[in-house]
């Protein structure tokens, strides 16, 4: 009987391990599939810096190098500081915002101190570059609105763009990206987040709340 009890919990923690493992393989998948479709957008951003022969196409080089950095070296990270993740953010509104004659078309806010907080890498970029892929990015009155609040341990992230009514072609298209964060929220914060999506005919918006700490 002891023989019995020993072999069935070897072949639990077995099983187990077998389900984990696959279980990473799976979110590093997910992660690969997301991180091509931000090179391919940023580098179109600085081709047309380039073809309207910009001064802030250097600037925008720079922080292209930051963000290929960053995905190198950073994005197969189960975890990285939560500072880190708003770094890449920063520079990819910066990148959007160079292409616009009116900034002010752009909100853009963080509130509250990241105080060593941790993060899954590439989250919340999905949902920031949804809004500039499919909302109104150049009328005042109708700002892209992109704002952070943190506190203690809790991200609220909340996006909120009026939906264009330019139809991109299928492979511009990036719900594939979004139903892979969702997968991924469900794999690393299964009962610590928090997403509502409220779409109207003209508006898009989000709320994710995340629990960051275990």
């Amino acid at each position: 009987c002891t023989s019995f009890v020993a072999l069935f919990l070897r072949n639990n923690k077995r099983l187990q391990e077998v389900k984990e493992e696959k279980q990473m393989s799976e979110i590093a998948y997910l992660r690969s599939q997301i991180n091509p479709h931000f090179l391919f957008n940023t580098l179109n951003n600085i081709y047309a810096l380039t073809l309207q022969k910009s001064d802030a196409a250097p600037d925008a080089v720079l922080k292209l190098s930051k963000m290929m950095r960053f995905m190198v070296s950073e994005s197969s990270k189960e975890e990285i500081d939560l500072q880190q993740d708003l770094e890449y953010l920063k520079n990819y509104i910066q990148l959007q915002k160079m292409r616009l004659a009116d900034t002010s078309t752009i909100q853009f806010s963080i509130q509250g101190a990241t105080n060593g907080l941790k993060i899954a890498p590439l989250l919340l970029i999905n949902y920031i570059e949804n809004a500039f892929k499919y909302g109104v990015i150049d009328e005042v009155e109708h700002p892209i609105v992109i704002q952070i609040f943190i506190e203690d341990d809790q991200l609220l992230l909340e996006v909120k763009n009026k939906i264009s009514d330019h139809e991109l072609r299928a492979d511009e298209k990036s719900m594939t990206g979004l139903m892979n964060v969702k997968k991924r929220l469900d794999y690393l914060y299964a009962n610590r987040y928090d997403l509502k999506i409220n779409e109207t005919n003209d508006f898009y918006e989000v709320k994710l709340n995340l629990k960051l700490n275990d």
